[in-house]
């Protein structure tokens, strides 16, 4: 058969790339009374086999969904090479608001619903044909940014095409695999310490919530300038959390090692289609990511990461929400809100990407004017504030989202902690740093550490009782409450108080350090299960520049 004629009899989503053949059993199989052995794939990868192309098409109406394109790989395997493309097939231009989008990703013989068979995922970074881009690739001793390297074993195995967004025309799309010899073995895990001290002594540390590293970016720094660009930023504390995959999950001991005084806290963000997600912390057991295929649910991976022991967090809830953004920013705002247990929700991102919005930063030719604050902080306050409302204790962090910037000038709009979340724990380390984040003892400094103001806020009560950010005090309706806030850093700028979620009073800040007292008591009639809610923010002219967890006031 010519190569032609062989892809010609794969171009279709139907699964022949495993139709059985019988398998050559001998005199045997003919006796009497004996059971023919069951029958067996048809190996179409091997090395010495042409390349594997499975295509097919896309419309509008099959965004947000996956197709499992299976493959059956021959013994002598030691290296898969996966790559794919897609074409619009709209004679117009495509622009930003209206490309296709399509993701790949990789699941080996364990099968495609197996953690233990997940082997990667890249998204549309890599391995594009149209774009003229290498191949991905596994072997034993490596493996291609974002997927896991591990013995090439013979079987099904399945290339995952996720169909994130769809052009108006649709798009036909084409998955090339291809199997080749490699030697070498496995290296061996390397994980971080989870127990590791950093620092043991009490105090504000300083953390960025999204920090994607070398397997979200083909472009992506080294684990020593990732760190070097963290140190720069004045962080404490690295959340690594990578694109899917949990790879870096393995290989991050060394840089726990060579960085004794930083706490290295692996996590990865869960890339739906109606919603983005994280988990601070490994979870080797839930590598899933596919809300809506077949039975899987963001609700289900997040029980299982929480049995894991990772907290929980709701990324970006609600940036460019569709339907106008659905193809620019693929699951970007959060749809979820039903499909998840909001009392398991441990982090909300109150603040994603840049704290100041340039026309640039958006990839649209839209009129915006420059310099604003980030339109989607306000909204994802007023989600945060509503839940808080609603009953769930949620602490508000921040995260600059940032995959590394290679430009000096950029960092500090858009760098790793381009924004901070400040931590008041017991000591530098992940159980402390995880008691305090749940506990809310945390405000976010949104021009970052050296360029945001440092906060105090305290709330005292003439029994006794004492309270910082994200505490409870008990107290009757009537009874007198003292919030007490320090502003460092911050002349000239104003000082805000929030009740339940509304502005309650302003107040200018002129001198450094700065601090104020108000006597507040609860509102008994508008407040919700958690009580009355009071937090404090600060501002410039341009934008918020701090914004701080609240404390509560509940019934004694």
């Amino acid at each position: 058969m010519s190569q032609n004629a062989r892809m010609l009899t794969i171009r279709t989503l139907l699964p022949l790339a495993i139709l059985p053949l019988l398998a050559a059993c001998g005199d045997d199989s003919d006796s009497a009374g004996s059971t023919p052995p069951p029958p067996v794939a048809a190996v179409n990868c091997a090395p010495g086999l042409p390349a594997l192309e499975i295509t097919g098409s896309a419309a509008p109406a099959d965004a947000k969904s996956y197709r499992e394109l299976p493959f059956v790989v021959g013994a002598g395997t030691g290296r898969i090479e996966l790559s794919y493309g897609w074409t619009e097939r709209s004679p117009l231009p495509s622009t930003p608001l209206t490309a296709t989008t399509l993701d790949l990703g990789l699941w080996d013989e364990h099968g495609y619903r197996s953690a233990v068979g997940f082997r990667g995922w890249s998204g549309s970074r890599q391995g594009r044909i149209d774009n003229g881009q290498e191949p991905v690739f596994v072997e034993a001793s490596r493996a291609e940014r974002g997927y896991r390297p591990g013995p090439i074993r013979p079987g099904a195995w399945h290339a995952d095409l996720g169909i994130a967004a769809v052009g108006p025309g649709g798009a036909d799309w084409v998955v090339k695999v291809e199997c080749k010899t490699a030697s070498g073995s496995t290296p061996a895990d390397d994980p971080v310490d989870r127990g590791h001290v950093a620092r043991n002594a009490a105090g504000w540390y300083h953390g960025d919530f999204h920090m994607h590293g070398y397997h979200s970016n083909a472009n992506a720094p080294g684990d020593a300038e990732f760190v070097a660009q963290a140190r720069a930023a004045q962080l404490d504390f690295l959340m690594v959390t990578e694109y899917v995959t949990g790879e870096h999950w393995r290989r991050l001991g060394a840089m726990q090692r060579a960085n004794p005084d930083l706490v290295i806290w692996p996590g990865r963000e869960i890339i739906t289609y109606h919603g983005h997600a994280m988990t601070h912390g490994e979870t080797p057991g839930v590598l899933e990511y596919r809300h809506g295929f077949e039975d899987v649910t963001l609700g289900e991976i997040q029980r299982l990461a929480k049995q894991e022991g990772a907290l929980f967090q709701v990324n970006h809830p609600t940036t460019f929400p569709g339907p106008l953004f659905a193809n620019f920013c693929r699951g970007c705002a959060f749809e979820l809100e039903d499909a998840i247990d909001w009392a398991q929700v441990d982090t909300i991102e109150i603040l994603n990407g840049p704290l100041i919005t340039e026309a640039s930063d958006l990839g649209l030719p839209l009129p915006l004017p420059l310099g604003i604050e980030n339109p989607f902080m306000g909204t994802a306050i007023d989600l945060w504030e509503r839940k808080l409302a609603e009953g769930y204790r949620i602490t508000g962090v921040s995260g600059s989202d940032s995959k590394g910037v290679d430009a000096e000038g950029e960092r500090e709009r858009k760098g790793y902690g381009s924004s901070a979340t400040a931590v008041y724990a017991s000591s530098l380390s992940r159980a402390a740093l995880k008691s305090a984040i749940q506990s809310g003892h945390a405000y976010v400094r949104t021009r970052g550490v050296a360029h945001s103001p440092a906060l105090s806020f305290e709330a005292n009560v003439a029994d006794g009782q004492h309270g910082i950010f994200g505490d409870t005090l008990r107290v009757n309706e009537t009874e007198k409450v003292t919030l007490h806030s320090t502003v460092i850093g911050g002349n000239g700028q104003t000082l805000r108080y929030f009740r339940n979620g509304r502005l309650f009073r302003s107040v200018s800040i002129n001198a450094d350090p700065f601090e104020h007292e108000l006597d507040v008591t609860r509102q008994a009639a508008n407040e919700g299960p958690l009580g009355t809610f009071w937090r404090i923010e600060t501002r410039d002219e341009q934008a918020r520049t701090t914004i701080g967890n609240p404390v509560f006031l509940k019934a004694r």
